[in-house]
């Protein structure tokens, strides 16, 4: 019998190697063109997509077909894992009716097409970054597996879904009010209305065979004559320009002769033809997706076979391919916005109407709209219930793109009602946990509406893996991540839920809540976790959940204190003991960190803080938290900190006097105290909220300042200028402030059932070159229009492209440049940093639109490539670079601006003489890494050496030159972004900057934020496409280290591609890989952190230290200036000067405006106070000095009769009054022979 099942086993595996070696290259292979895919292979192949390019497409069933198939959909868009506000969702839709096989084989030829081109071709690239692409290739499974190959007419039982049904024929109709289909019948077409009327696609193609046509709506008319009456829709002329774009891209459609065999007379002017005038289709998807999906359909017609076999493939998919294409790019034409409130809240459902078009759209979950219009001028209505109307004239629209146009509707009075204020206790009957009744008394709950997971005491895998669940079952209002690690490598997690969560939305409040910063304290833990699901459970059912829900965004870190969590519950569950293990984070044999207090600024003498209140720092700076809640456990401290730092309310709410209560009493906690967590979420409503705005722009103000009077609390304005201040019931007066502006003071009465509105309006204050201050305003303006969603693409596509990308010698190079300057010298200065081994010139560019008169406040920013001459592709991406900022320069106004407010300094080549050595082609080759005396140049800066190489001494006297506040080095062989340090040692101080800049280069690249470098040597994956330089490549003496230590200028390295010396036709995609990156850093450089200190005569403060977060140092120059880039949030700043008083500030700094100036001015001149200090503590010296000359004198021989004296005294008895304390340094004087002299100095302990 072993023989057997031994003899069976090896079979199987046999067969599985044989089935694993006839699968994998069918689904991992480049397309044919030659073979039909059937269900089991189509599935497999789209999996196979997904496997390769999870960064770019996922795969979902939206509903199965009458026998159980899954009706795949291929999401096909940057960042698919999510819903992105401003990105159109367009669809196509194949094989509905199951003979027409074309269609099901062109989409997968699509799919394959944009997922291998994505990164490479431009124009791709742009499709799949800006639109939400989904593609069904088979709407109909069950009938494809019926039809026959070959057979171009087809057949019904085909044709049909297993239920006998015409998928066409069974959506409700506008003419007929009966139900098409019997319910049951019709799987297929209820998924599929489901899904339209979900995602209110703003594009579609629906793929059908039998002919070579483009139909529009309407498909039937109210008489349902069989052909020949044309149905008007109120969107006809846009339908046919629609239909007319895909039949021109068809070279058999735009001929208007299909030449069918079963009807070769058959023809449609133009490759068009309205559905009704061809023939009437009741019930048909393209009439249903306009009237009722928000969405414009066309049906495409491919061919005359309905099956064709797999040799015609190929030409029908050459057929399609352009049309295709061009069809989906007019997803973005008409005019696009977003519809919110006042407050800055999107309104989702409403409506936008066009004057004289009878057709309405709707606005999505984001409250953003895509209506898509012909070029012409337009009245354009947007309307919500609850809202007054708003009406924009005149709206131009033209071809190219979409005209952006935001409405902002106002309530009749803008007084913000919150309703459902908990007068009353909450429904306890919403949530019911499946767990024994408390009482024992057998009594019977209300049963819950959603029945949750048991209720008791969660591990941490236990506690992941339930995060995960409710994050996978109610992913329409969750967001989970993770704020960082515990000091043992676990995820501090963190449940966001609000409808878009993960997104940030101005006008919803941020709330937050953390448990269990005690490792013993489990009550805080679990009442977290519960409210999660709670949250979840009942929204859309229960009342108060879904507005609260729909109102904020609530934050829940349910552990911040997971290894200390463990400790515990490994004792609980062992020893059953139910010790108090503090702070639980055992970081060495006999030492405990309580994570409650060990935060900065506190009185507990912590130099190190733990990576757990590290992450949760950070957490809190990045994010506008109102109110924050430590949910039992003693986090007082972390409070305190939230309050004095980011100025977020924080409460504790102790729940429990037992920490770790047995399982079975946490259902009795959490109704005893459910009320209070859900009360304390809605309390976030409850304040003073608005705007502050520049009066002239209208724009937001970041980092203003709201003072109530009679508080000494402040809080800040967000990136978006929006506010919230808490105030209990009563009257106020508000001052609202920012530098540059006039401070504003207005009242404000706060009631006790509503929200109080007051947006406030600041007008700059005037300066005496108020062109001057037009130019900041209008540069300000234009950096926020980069920095918006494709701004910074748009530029770069606008840009006159530079052509001239090809590998150069160094002589070629250096006449490039030497031309370069000649054309441009207005903008231009190029200059000799010092020479190589071999007496090569390393050369410098500086391009800047002020040469001869350069600016403090212009930031200067370095670009360098060629440290290693085998590393070939950065020589010249900078050289395009500066090619293309020149021929741009003047005729471009962006580009103008961005050149006249900044210095830019190239240095194209340190490396030259390695730089001749390399050859092209060779992807690993070490030749021409190390310069002509066999240096690698990136461990050859040492501070203090004295035998660095002359290359390494002319970057170091650059560097060491100062008032760089950027660099950017290109380098090659792997694909990522590296940041300081590269040498082994602790993170540097500005780390979170430093990662900051990493990821804006990283993610302004096409491909590089995925992660995945896909090169033979190297990480394999890199999360977000940065890593720390020493967990790259571990070595002393590096550049950017250098950078950070001597200049404290941040050093970022760019690995452009695996290749290090790639073939010259690759250059060009590399530069359009690139080219967004490099001009995001230069915007950048132009953001972060400014000002100018000045004293209280407003002369500048030279050599002001400004303290960042406590350890970030930058000092001000001759003229006051300082400028640092910073991370966006909120930092603390500490100013000192000598001579004055230190100064505090706060700052918020935003990642999508300039480096506003601060004004920082020492209004109390401390010169002479430090005076006096200086005059009394030389006078107490003096005195001291003189005192113990006095001490020294009555121990010289001089007084010996004296000391006799008194000893005499002494022995006879005589009692002294004690004229000197005991512990005097006098007592000296008189010690006794076995007395000790150091005892006359002592001090007393008690």
């Amino acid at each position: 019998m072993s023989n057997v099942w031994f003899t069976l086993s090896r079979l199987f595996a046999i067969l599985h190697v044989v089935h694993y070696v006839n699968c994998t290259p069918e689904s991992d292979s480049e397309e044919t063109y030659n073979k039909y895919y059937n269900y089991v292979g189509l599935t497999r192949r789209l999996w196979s997509f997904v496997e390769k390019y999870p960064h770019i497409c996922s795969l979902e069933s939206v509903g199965k077909s009458a026998e159980g198939r899954e009706l795949w959909v291929m999401r096909v868009t940057a960042h698919s894992e999510r819903n992105e506000p401003g990105k159109p969702r367009f669809r196509y839709v194949g094989n509905m009716h199951g003979d027409e096989a074309v269609s099901r084989q062109v989409l997968v030829y699509l799919t394959e097409y944009l997922l291998t081109r994505y990164g490479t071709d431009p124009r791709v690239t742009e499709l799949v970054n800006s639109t939400d692409i989904y593609i069904m290739p088979s709407m109909n499974p069950d009938g494809f597996e019926k039809a026959t190959e070959g057979d171009c007419t087809g057949s019904s039982a085909a044709r049909q879904n297993a239920k006998h049904v015409d998928l066409n024929r069974g959506f409700p109709d506008q003419f007929d009010q009966l139900p098409r289909v019997l319910e049951g019948d019709a799987p297929e077409v209820t998924a599929v209305m489901s899904w339209i009327l979900h995602k209110k696609f703003v594009l579609s193609g629906n793929l059908h065979g039998g002919s070579v046509v483009a139909s529009y709506p309407f498909d039937d008319s109210s008489s349902h004559i069989a052909s020949g009456v044309y149905s008007h829709s109120p969107d006809d002329a846009l339908f046919r320009y629609l239909a007319q774009t895909y039949a021109e891209n068809h070279p058999v459609m735009k001929e208007g002769r299909p030449l069918c065999p079963y009807d070769p007379d058959e023809g449609f002017k133009d490759g068009i033809t309205n559905g009704a005038a061809w023939y009437d289709v009741p019930g048909g998807m393209q009439d249903f997706s306009y009237l009722q999906g928000n969405c414009f359909e066309v049906t495409f017609e491919l061919s005359c076979c309905k099956y064709p076999f797999a040799s015609e493939l190929h030409t029908e998919w050459n057929n399609n391919r352009e049309a295709l294409l061009t069809y989906m790019e007019k997803v973005h034409m008409g005019v696009n916005g977003y519809v919110m409130t006042s407050a800055g809240i999107g309104l989702p459902g409403a409506n936008i109407t066009v004057a004289g078009i009878n057709h309405n759209i709707t606005t999505w979950i984001f409250g953003d709209y895509f209506r898509l219009l012909l070029p012409g001028t337009y009245n354009i209505t947007a309307s919500s219930s609850g809202y007054l109307p708003k009406t924009v004239n005149n709206v131009t629209v033209t071809e190219d793109k979409a005209t952006l146009l935001n409405f902002i509707l106002n309530t009749s009075s803008e007084k913000m009602q919150m309703p459902g204020f908990l007068a009353s206790p909450v429904p306890s009957t919403a949530f019911t946990p499946t767990v024994r009744s408390f009482d024992n008394q057998g009594a019977s709950t209300p049963e819950p509406l959603v029945q949750p997971q048991d209720i008791r005491h969660h591990s941490y895998l236990d506690m992941e893996l339930f995060l995960q669940q409710i994050n996978t079952v109610h992913s329409s209002i969750t967001h989970l991540y993770s704020i960082g690690q515990s000091a043992q490598g676990r995820e501090l997690y963190v449940m966001e839920i609000s409808t878009n969560a993960g997104i940030d939305q101005p006008g919803k409040p941020e709330i937050v809540f953390v448990g269990n910063l005690h490792g013993s304290d489990a009550v805080g833990k679990e009442m977290l976790l519960i409210l999660v699901e709670y949250l979840c459970s009942n929204y859309g059912n229960e009342a108060l959940v879904t507005r609260l829900v729909n109102s904020t965004r609530v934050h829940i870190l349910p552990s911040m204190n997971p290894d200390g969590y463990e400790m515990v519950f490994e004792a609980q569950k062992y020893f059953g003991t139910n010790s108090d293990f503090s702070g639980g984070v055992r970081y060495s044999s006999n030492q405990n960190t309580d994570l409650s207090k060990n935060f900065p600024d506190q009185s507990y003498g912590e130099d190190f803080v733990q990576p757990e209140k590290a992450a949760v720092m950070s957490w809190i700076k990045t994010h506008s938290f109102v109110l924050s809640a430590s949910v039992l456990g003693a986090g007082i401290d972390m409070q305190t900190w939230a309050y004095r730092n980011t100025g977020t309310l924080g409460f504790t709410i102790g729940l429990s006097c037992d920490l770790y209560p047995q399982a079975k009493d946490l259902l009795t906690y959490w109704k005893q105290y459910h009320v209070v967590l859900l009360q304390f979420i809605q309390q976030v409503h409850f304040s003073v909220r608005g705007r502050v705005t520049d009066v002239q722009s209208g724009q937001g103000i970041v980092n203003s300042t709201i003072v109530v009077e009679g508080s000494r609390h402040h809080v800040h304005t967000s990136k978006s200028g929006q506010y919230w201040r808490p105030l209990a019931p009563g009257a106020y007066k508000i001052q609202a402030f920012a530098p540059g502006y006039s401070a504003v003071v207005v009242p404000v009465r706060v009631l006790e059932t509503q929200v109080e509105q007051v947006d406030i309006g600041l007008t700059p204050e005037p300066l005496a070159h108020s062109e001057g201050q037009l130019e900041g305003e209008e540069f300000q303006k234009l950096l926020e229009d980069l920095s918006s969603t494709s701004g910074l693409e748009q530029l770069v596509q606008s840009l006159l492209p530079g052509g001239m990308l090809h590998y150069r010698t160094y002589r070629e190079r250096s006449d490039f440049l030497q031309e370069l300057t000649l054309t441009f010298p207005h903008i231009t200065r190029l200059y000799s940093l010092g020479h190589s081994w071999e007496f090569r010139t390393i050369w410098a560019l500086e391009i800047s639109g002020n040469l001869e008169s350069p600016q403090p406040t212009e930031p200067k920013m370095r670009y360098v490539a060629g440290v290693h001459g085998n590393a070939a592709v950065g020589p010249e991406l900078l050289l395009e670079f500066a090619f293309v900022l020149c021929i741009n320069y003047g005729g471009n106004p962006t580009i103008t601006k961005l050149v006249d407010r900044s210095r830019i300094v190239i240095v194209p080549c340190v490396n030259p003489d390695g730089r001749e050595l390399a050859q092209e082609g060779k992807c690993f080759s070490t030749a021409g890494l190390t310069n002509a005396h066999g240096v690698d140049l990136d461990t050859d800066f040492l501070s203090g050496s004295l035998s660095v190489q002359p290359e390494t001494r002319a970057m170091m006297d650059l560097i060491r030159e100062g008032g760089f506040s950027l660099s950017v080095n290109l380098e090659g062989g792997s694909l990522l972004v590296t940041y300081p340090y590269d040498r082994t040692t602790q993170p540097a101080h500005n780390e979170e900057t430093l990662k900051y800049l990493a990821v804006v280069y990283a993610g302004n690249h096409l491909g590089m934020h995925f992660g995945y470098p896909g090169c033979h040597i190297g990480p394999e994956s890199v999360p977000g496409g940065i890593l720390r330089g020493a967990e790259f490549s571990n070595h002393s003496g590096s550049m950017k280290d250098y950078s950070m230590d001597v200049s404290l200028c941040p050093e970022i390295t760019v690995y452009t591609g695996c290749c290090l010396y790639p073939p010259a036709e690759q250059l060009l995609s590399l530069w359009v890989e690139h080219r967004t990156s490099l001009f995001a850093m230069l915007l950048e450089v132009n953001k972060g952190l400014s000002g100018v200190v000045r004293d209280k005569e407003g002369q500048p403060v030279s050599d002001a230290v400004v303290r960042v977060n406590g350890s970030v140092l930058v000092h001000s120059d001759t003229q006051g200036y300082f400028h640092t880039l910073l991370p966006p949030g909120t930092h603390q700043l500490e100013i000192h000067a000598q001579g004055f008083q230190q100064q505090l500030w706060k700052v918020n700094v935003s990642s999508h405006q300039m480096a506003s100036p601060l004004v920082i001015e020492f209004t109390e001149n401390s010169t002479h106070f430090s005076q006096g200090v200086v005059l009394a503590a030389a006078t107490s010296i003096i005195t001291i000095l003189l005192f113990s000359l006095l001490i020294w004198h009555f121990r010289s021989a001089k007084f010996v009769r004296v000391l006799n004296g008194v000893r005499w005294l002494r022995q006879d008895n005589l009692q002294m009054d004690p004229i000197v304390s005991e512990k005097s340094p006098l007592r000296g004087v008189f010690l006794e022979e076995s007395e000790s002299e150091d005892d006359a100095f002592y001090l007393e302990q008690h």
